[in-house]
């Protein structure tokens, strides 16, 4: 038992590391929308672009860090969905007729992520706070 108390809470530290990370790819791209909110053009949509790329592929790894965790912990019901589109056409619109709105969109897109990876992350940490205390009482 008490191997697979630690077994599911280093699942969970893995998803933990990976939220961290996406937070700092969310929040550069936020910056990056912002200054294409501005008016700046197609560098900003570029480097906004490149980071959406980078944040769905980060993504894409923890919703399997998410299913160790599950699959770890057999008894609960964990689901997290979460990306932003990121196909051609999106790109198009957004790097070469760049628009306040599609520039808006995206930062939405952005910030409603950002909102559903901290609810993830809470939620993470309240299944560490009880793995910890199970692990405490099996001592």
């Amino acid at each position: 038992m008490n191997q697979q108390l630690r077994e599911a809470r280093e699942a969970v530290d893995v998803a933990l590391d990976r939220i961290a990370e996406i937070k700092k790819i969310t929040s550069n791209a936020k910056a990056w929308s912002w200054f294409d909110i501005m008016g700046n053009g197609m560098l900003g949509s570029y480097f906004k672009r490149q980071n959406i790329k980078n944040l769905n592929a980060q993504v894409a790894i923890l919703k399997d860090d998410l299913q160790r965790v599950v699959a770890e912990l057999e008894d609960i019901d964990f689901s997290a969905e979460f990306s932003i589109s990121d196909t051609q056409q999106d790109e198009v619109f957004d790097i070469w007729f760049d628009n306040i709105f599609t520039d808006a969109r995206v930062h939405q897109e952005l910030t409603d992520l950002n909102k559903k990876i901290e609810e993830t992350e809470e939620k993470l940490w309240v299944i560490a706070q009880v793995i910890d205390r199970e692990m405490d009482e099996t001592k």
